[in-house]
């Protein structure tokens, strides 16, 4: 078992990235008393899901993709275990992308593509040195990653924030709320992966949301000073930084204890497929794949992707966890998991469930595209609204039976 400084450290660690500086300097237009309540309002909102997500999973003893499974189906479960290893394989290539631009960005003569490759091969080669985030290692890694950064937050002193404090592009408060959710629920389809074998409560989700939600907060805190006191971004900060190796060190650092996460969810995610005896084959085989990916990623289109990618996976998972948080809260028994035999449809897929999903899903497109109000908070409406009723009318109908074992899991 962890200790409880592993896991504080193991999801401050997971926070402490290039995406999160990046993300939080682009709020940079609200200015900096709103945008800094709006980053601690929706991380609130966002690293609540992401603790709740950890702490379903404790309840119920099953990883993340199990836990999805759980409420959408022996079969059903495949469908969100699946795009989880395609965005987990993607997040990795993302940070890659992201590290070897800030270290072209220091050094500016070494080229793009030989960077991003050994960048990836460092991620593929922690990943499989260490095997899993509990390394004492990792604690100390984050540890240092603390004392690099407050080292580059050293470079703003001095900097005065520009007149009017905003920065020359317009962005709404709702879209300003989202991007600060939208990082921690990206973690939502990890986080399982980590507590269903936690000792207790407080490790399963109090300190993964202490842990998170204080880094995080600090980070996008962190590029927003970036964005408004530097009059760029984060790359354009580094590059001409007085403090050039402590950034290059925050940058290798900060992917490897990212990225690794990654690797390893997406390797157990992939057992929803593909039973290994070791996570280390699928973390070998999607880990090469990123690192190749990135290294001919075109990455001047990096900043328009990330915003697409981050709404991308809340649309996927924040429907998905919704209905799975519905049957924890409404204490309705497993659906098509645990039953010896052939499974019927009905087993192998909760209908109820996926047309809620799809709803909820569908809802959360239409909002991030006329950027109007918060998609994650009208998609969990909507999820509501459909599948409960329906929970509802099964369980009484007798079609969801809740034994006494059943009822105590929860």
């Amino acid at each position: 078992m962890l200790k409880r400084s592993a896991v504080f450290l193991l999801w401050a660690g997971a926070a402490i990235s290039i995406s999160e500086i990046y993300t939080g300097g682009l709020l940079a237009p609200l200015g900096l008393a709103r945008a800094a309540l709006l980053i601690a309002g929706g991380h609130i909102l966002g690293t609540g899901l992401l603790a709740l997500g950890g702490y379903v999973s404790f309840a119920r003893r099953r990883n993340a993709m199990d836990s999805a499974a759980f409420s959408l189906g022996s079969m059903g479960g495949k469908v969100p275990a699946l795009c989880n290893v395609v965005q987990l394989s993607l997040w990795t290539a993302v940070m890659v992308i992201q590290a070897a631009e800030a270290v072209t960005a220091l050094f500016p003569s070494l080229p793009f593509p030989p960077v991003s490759l050994a960048l990836g091969l460092i991620v593929l080669a922690w990943a499989l040195v260490f095997g899993s985030p509990a390394q004492w290692i990792n604690s100390a890694a984050v540890i240092l990653l603390f004392v690099l950064s407050a080292v580059l937050l050293w470079e703003l002193e001095g900097r005065a924030v520009p007149e009017g404090g905003k920065a020359p592009s317009v962005m709404s408060a709702a879209l300003g709320v989202e991007l600060s959710i939208a990082m921690p629920v990206s973690w939502l389809p990890l986080i399982g992966d980590y507590s269903f074998k936690a000792e207790n409560r407080t490790r399963a989700a109090v300190l993964p949301f202490a842990g998170y939600f204080l880094a995080s907060s600090a980070m996008y805190f962190f590029g927003l000073l970036i964005a408004l006191r530097s009059g760029g971004d984060f790359f354009g900060f580094i590059a001409g930084s007085r403090f050039r190796f402590s950034a290059c060190a925050v940058v290798v650092l900060s992917t490897t204890t990212t990225a690794f996460l990654d690797l390893y969810s997406a390797a157990v995610s992939l057992g929803q497929f593909v039973k290994t005896k070791s996570p280390r084959l699928p973390i070998l085989v999607i880990g090469t794949a990123a690192a190749l990916a990135s290294a001919f990623f075109p990455s001047e289109k990096y900043g328009g992707f990330l915003v697409n990618f981050l709404s991308f996976i809340g649309m996927i998972f924040v429907p998905v966890y919704g209905v799975v948080f519905i049957d924890f809260f409404m204490k309705r028994p497993e659906h098509g998991l645990g039953h010896k035999g052939r499974k019927t449809v009905a087993e192998a897929f909760n209908l109820p469930a996926f047309a809620a999903a799809a709803a909820g899903m569908i809802v959360y497109r239409v909002f991030t595209v006329y950027e109007s109000g918060v998609p994650t908070l009208f998609s969990l409406a909507a999820v509501s609204v459909l599948y409960i009723p329906a929970v509802l009318y099964k369980t009484k109908r007798g079609k969801f039976r809740i034994t006494k074992e059943e009822n105590n899991d929860h």
